[in-house]
């Protein structure tokens, strides 16, 4: 059943609307300053969850962004602001039936995995932003949770993720990932061992969903000694390595103008992408007046918006510099500091949630912007001839005439004791 929790209180959602905020008219009393109702939730009969302002001027923030005019869909584990308070939407038909692991003990840290060279980081800034719908998750100095059950911080409601599924958390080598699953977790296609250094960049898989991560740099990679080789863990398995999911680009940055790169066209593979000189930027583009972290582009609910991240010499739309989030046309022309590009949309794109809960990518249509090269299909293989019929029989089957035989003969039995 769907419910909103404050604090250790659940409050069960009912068909239609449920108020939420202050005032003698709310469903579920928020406490704080605010004497009327803030937000309205509806739970339609079809069991869709929606969360929408009271009025235009009200303060409410799913997963810390702020409501617009029209209703936003609630996600098993969204949570919710409300005059400073702080709510989380749970549905018990998602939450599944998983045993919590215990946590692992704390990193011992000379047998944790260093991150690759130039991806080290500070244990400061952590930050984690999923590549399926784009929302980017805080990490505080208690770590950040991540899970099936609703009260995680970064709820996954799939029947492949645990409970308690895995926890990051700042310490003394920058921010460390910790595997407290059954079905594990993967950095950059590679299973982790139980505990591993994540570093300024990498792609941490859970279930399907993929996150990912950035953190403050380091000026160097830390050292983290390993002992000596032992002869009994040089014989255990090598972890399982996954195969990375295929990618389709989403849509394209082509360099124009008078820029020695011009031509060069980078392809945007997930909703969010990050631009930037630095080798962390998911499109990096190496010129001295394109800041290390420039710029990121974004899409929800089918439209492109782009977000200048502070960079020294600006990012531009059709020649005019912009101050805070913009939305992106096809074929804008777009400029990050003194590079010229040209922004082209491939797909059109929904957030779907399939049957087992998780938010997945759902490509429609796709709208490319010029053919791409043939592929030589393989020869097909030559099917084997289909095996003749069975031959029929012709005739009345044996038991058949058993059949006649037995009531003919009862009916002359019959007939003679009649007489």
């Amino acid at each position: 059943m769907p419910y909103l929790q404050l604090n250790e209180r659940q409050f069960a959602l009912r068909v239609g609307e449920t108020r939420v905020g202050g005032g003698a008219e709310a469903d579920v009393l928020v406490p704080g300053g605010d004497t009327s109702v803030q937000a309205v939730v509806d739970l339609s009969r079809e069991s869709a969850v929606s969360i929408r302002r009271a009025f235009a001027s009200a303060a409410v923030r799913v997963n810390g962004v702020q409501l617009g005019a029209e209703p936003t869909p609630l996600i098993h584990g969204d949570k919710i602001e409300i005059g400073g308070a702080e709510l989380f939407f749970g549905d018990d038909r998602k939450g599944g039936s998983t045993q919590f692991i215990s946590s692992v003990s704390l990193p011992d840290f000379q047998k944790l995995k260093p991150p690759a060279p130039g991806k080290a980081t500070l244990a400061t800034g952590g930050r984690v932003i999923s590549l399926v719908d784009g929302r980017e998750y805080q990490i505080p100095a208690a770590g950040i949770s991540f899970g099936r059950d609703a009260g995680c911080d970064v709820v996954i409601p799939s029947s492949e993720v645990s409970r308690r599924h895995a926890e990051i958390a700042p310490g003394d080598v920058g921010y460390v990932l910790s595997d407290t699953s059954t079905n594990g977790i993967f950095v950059n296609g590679q299973r982790v061992d139980a505990m591993q250094v994540l570093g300024r960049g990498d792609v941490v898989r859970i279930g399907t969903e993929e996150f990912r991560f950035y953190a403050d740099q380091a000026s160097a990679s830390p050292k983290v000694e390993v002992p000596a080789a032992d002869p009994a863990a040089a014989s255990a398995p090598t972890p399982a390595v996954a195969a990375p999911f295929p990618r389709q680009a989403l849509a394209t940055l082509e360099v124009v103008g008078t820029s020695p790169m011009k031509g060069q066209t980078f392809s945007i593979v997930s909703v969010l992408a990050h631009v930037g000189r630095g080798p962390h930027n998911d499109i990096v583009i190496v010129e001295e007046s394109v800041s290390d972290s420039h710029a990121k582009l974004q899409r929800r609910e089918g439209t492109w918006y782009v977000t200048d991240l502070g960079s020294t010499n600006g990012t531009y739309i059709g020649g005019r510099r912009i101050a805070a989030e913009e939305k992106l046309a096809t074929d804008a022309d777009i400029r990050f500091g003194g590079v010229p590009l040209v922004f082209r949309s491939l797909v059109t794109e929904h957030v779907t949630e399939p049957k087992g809960g998780t938010r997945q990518l759902s490509i429609d249509a796709v709208k490319r912007a010029a053919p791409a090269a043939p592929v030589a299909a393989p020869a097909p293989r030559p099917r084997p001839a289909a095996p003749p019929p069975a031959p029929k029989r012709a005739g009345v089957p044996w038991w058949a005439w058993l059949v006649v035989i037995i009531v003919v003969g009862g009916a002359a039995f019959f007939a003679m004791r009649m007489r």
